[in-house]
């Protein structure tokens, strides 16, 4: 999965320490990604190209002998620079660095959405002793925000369900949501398994985590049954046109391959497909 980069190790401690020509330049404008000819710009490169005030950059993680470091400044595209999706960083190489510069970008959203107390309205000032943003005036302190969120393997006997978005990502998926308020994560599981398709689950099972940079969140693996196999046909069940455009079943044998092997949900795909998962 993405995260895997071993023998590379992240380091995300909030250690701050001065940026040097070498360290990665983190910009984004409009929830893009500045990026020199689809790479992360060194400070260096970006320093020979624009003209800004670049003193006051915010520290965001290292590893090995590479830094971030996320500069709140608006630039133009020009040249080989240009704003490009998050998800461009999908398929940046090496995975290790693409997996590094994706968790940077979390930090750095979380900079750029933060500048102000929620309370009072003052400014935020960065925190010395760890990483946080603490308001001068009324003394509120704020830490970086992780969104939990479920991916859920709806099996029914040999089939596994697979779904498609009305819109946006376009490939086979599995059922997925975010944890609202109040709720377990096995009540999240039943609440947008049944949102989306009409189905209830039972027996559900804890399958792997997955840190997901590009919506801020902790993805949390599950697989669970249909609590009446029988009752369900693909025809019989409906599901939520507004957020899918498709929920069918497969066979085990016949799941299409159909995702990068970055992802929770094509690991949990793959395997189902397999035999790993009964």
């Amino acid at each position: 999965m993405f995260q895997n980069i071993q023998p590379h190790i992240l380091d995300t401690q909030y250690t701050p320490r001065a940026v040097q020509a070498a360290d990665y330049a983190i910009i984004i404008h409009g929830g893009k990604l500045l990026l020199l000819a689809q790479r992360i710009p060194t400070f260096a490169e970006l320093s020979a190209n624009y003209q800004a005030d670049f003193t006051q950059p915010d520290y965001l993680l290292s590893i090995e002998d590479h830094s971030f470091f996320f500069f709140d400044v608006r630039l133009a595209e020009k040249g080989d620079f240009s704003y490009q999706s998050l998800n461009a960083l999908r398929t940046l190489e090496p995975q290790w660095l693409a997996f590094a510069a994706a968790t940077a970008t979390h930090l750095a959203i979380w900079y750029k959405q933060n500048r102000f107390c929620g309370h009072c309205g003052q400014r935020l000032t960065k925190g010395t002793e760890q990483r946080s943003l603490i308001c001068p005036s009324c003394g509120a302190e704020i830490f970086p925000r992780i969104s939990p969120a479920i991916i859920v393997g709806v099996k029914k006997g040999e089939q596994l369900l697979l779904t498609k978005y009305a819109a946006g990502y376009d490939r086979y998926a599995l059922i997925a949501g975010f944890v609202e308020i109040g709720e377990t994560l096995e009540d999240t599981v039943r609440r947008e398994v049944f949102e989306e398709t009409g189905l209830q689950v039972e027996h559900i099972h804890y399958y792997k985590s997955q840190p997901w940079a590009f919506s801020q969140s902790l993805l949390m693996g599950f697989f669970a049954d249909i609590a009446s196999p029988d009752t369900y046909t693909t025809e019989e069940y409906h599901s939520d046109e507004a957020e899918l455009s498709v929920a069918k079943w497969f066979d085990r044998d016949a799941i299409p391959i159909d995702d990068t092997t970055l992802s929770l949900t094509w690991t949990m795909i793959t395997d189902f497909r397999n035999g790993k998962v009964k």
